[in-house]
C-alpha cells in the first residue's frame, strides 16, 4: 500500500502515516465490540466472510487503476475496510483454534502456525520484488486478492461442527464489552500477560523508530544490504517458532517467558555496540535482529495457550479483543514517543531504551503466579475437560 501511495499517487510522508494508522485503527476503535459480536456468531463463517471482503477490497485497487481512477482516498478507504476485516478474522481465528485443537496442544499448534506465517514473511519480499519488476504496483495486488480467496476456500474445508451458545440470557453487547475489559484487567493471570505484551510492544516501537536510521546513517549500511538483514531477522522468527515447543517442554512456561524477556537486553545491545565491536557492523545488526525476532516469537508462543483456558468460552472473543486493545493500543503512542526522543537525543539512546524496556517486560511475569509454572495448572482451566 505505501509503495502504491508514494510511487503512483505522489503521497507525502503524512499520507503514508495515515495509511499506517488506518491499518491499526479498527483494532483500537472496534476491537472490543467486534469481540463481543464474534462470541455470538459462528467463527468459521466470520473468517470466510472476512477473507472474501479483503479479497474484494484488494481487487478493487488494480481494477480502478486500469481505468485510471485510482486515488489516495480510495487507498485510505481500502486500508480502513481491510483493518475492520482483519479484526474480525484475527478475533474469530483466536477463538476458533481452541475449538479444534486440544487445549494441551495449543502451544504446539500456535508454534506451527507461527512457523508457517514466518516462512511466508521470509518469502513474500522476494515474490513482491519480482512482481513489481514486471507489473505496476496496483496490478501486483491481484496476488493478495487471490491469497485471501484461497484462504476462504481452505477454511471452508475444515470439518468441524461448531456449536454457538444461545443468545437468550446473554447481557447486552455494551455490558458484555465492559465485562470483557473488566475480566481482562482484574484477572491475576491475564493482567500480567497483557502488561508484559504492552511493554514488549513499547520496546518494539522504540526499535522501529531508531533502528533503520541508525543502520543506514550512523553505521553506513546500504539500503540493499539492510533489506537483506531484514530477511535474516525474519529467519530468526522462524527459528524461534521451531525451537519454542522443545524449550517450553524443557524449561516450562514461566521460566521461558522470563528468560526470553531478559535475554532481549544483551541481544538488542549488540545494535548500539555494533560500531565498536570487532567485525563489520552489519554482522552484529543481523545477529541482533535474528535474536530479537526469535525471542519475540518464543515468548509469544509460551503464553499462547493460556487465555483460552482461563477465560469462559462464552466471552473468549471479548476478552481476546480487550487484551489486544491494551497490547496494540500502546503501539502508536510508543512510536511517537520513540520518534520524539530520537529527534531530541539521537537514535543511540533510543536503542538503549529499546533494550532496557524489552527486559522490563519480564517483571509482570516475575510478580505473577505464572513464574512458577512448568505446565499450565489444570485446576485453572475454567472450561470443560477434553
Amino acid at each position: 500500500m505505501p509503495i502504491i501511495a508514494v510511487s503512483m499517487l505522489g503521497a507525502s510522508a503524512f499520507d503514508v502515516g495515515v495509511i499506517n494508522a488506518l491499518g491499526l485503527s479498527a483494532f483500537l476503535v472496534l476491537g472490543v465490540p467486534i469481540g463481543v459480536w464474534v462470541d455470538r456468531m459462528r467463527k468459521r463463517r466470520i473468517m470466510i466472510a472476512a477473507d472474501l471482503c479483503r479479497a474484494a477490497v484488494i481487487a478493487s485497487l488494480p481494477a480502478v487503476y486500469l481505468f485510471g481512477a485510482l486515488t489516495i482516498w480510495h487507498l485510505f478507504l481500502a486500508v480502513a475496510v481491510i483493518s475492520v476485516a482483519d479484526v474480525f478474522f484475527t478475533t474469530a481465528h483466536s477463538t476458533f483454534l481452541p475449538l479444534i485443537v486440544r487445549r494441551n496442544d495449543l502451544s504446539e499448534a500456535n508454534a506451527r502456525l507461527q512457523s508457517a506465517q514466518t516462512a511466508v514473511t521470509v518469502a513474500t519480499p522476494a515474490l513482491s520484488g519480482a512482481l513489481l519488476r514486471i507489473a505496476a504496483a496496483p496490478l501486483a495486488l491481484f496476488t493478495a486478492s487471490v491469497s485471501y480467496t484461497l484462504s476462504a476456500v481452505l477454511i471452508g474445508r475444515i470439518k468441524h461442527v461448531e456449536f454457538v451458545p444461545p443468545t437468550e440470557g446473554r447481557p447486552a453487547p455494551i455490558i458484555a464489552a465492559k465485562e470483557g475489559i473488566s475480566f481482562t484487567v482484574r484477572h491475576p493471570i491475564l493482567r500480567p500477560l497483557f502488561l508484559s505484551g504492552m511493554i514488549i510492544n513499547t520496546a518494539a516501537m522504540f526499535g522501529n523508530a531508531a533502528s533503520a536510521v541508525y543502520a543506514l546513517t550512523v553505521l553506513g549500511i546500504s539500503p540493499g544490504v539492510y533489506a537483506a538483514v531484514g530477511a535474516v531477522s525474519a529467519l530468526g522468527g522462524l527459528s524461534g517458532s521451531v525451537v519454542a515447543v522443545p524449550i517450553l517442554r524443557r524449561f516450562g512456561i514461566g521460566r521461558t517467558k522470563i528468560v526470553t524477556s531478559l535475554a532481549a537486553l544483551p541481544v538488542i545491545s549488540l545494535l548500539p555496540l555494533a560500531g565498536v565491536l570487532p567485525y563489520p557492523p552489519v554482522i552484529w545488526v543481523g545477529v541482533s535482529g535474528f535474536g530479537w525476532a526469535s525471542l519475540i516469537v518464543m515468548t509469544s508462543i509460551a503464553g499462547s495457550g493460556i487465555t483460552p483456558r482461563v477465560t469462559p468460552a462464552r466471552m473468549l472473543g471479548s476478552v481476546t479483543a480487550s487484551s489486544r486493545l491494551f497490547v496494540l493500543g500502546i503501539m502508536p503512542v510508543a512510536s511517537l514517543i520513540g520518534g520524539a526522543i530520537a529527534a531530541w537525543a539521537g537514535v543511540v539512546p533510543v536503542l538503549w531504551a529499546w533494550a532496557a524496556i524489552a527486559a522490563v517486560s519480564a517483571l509482570p511475569i516475575i510478580f505473577s503466579p505464572i513464574r512458577r509454572w512448568k505446565n499450565f495448572p489444570e485446576e485453572l482451566d475454567v472450561n470443560m475437560p477434553d
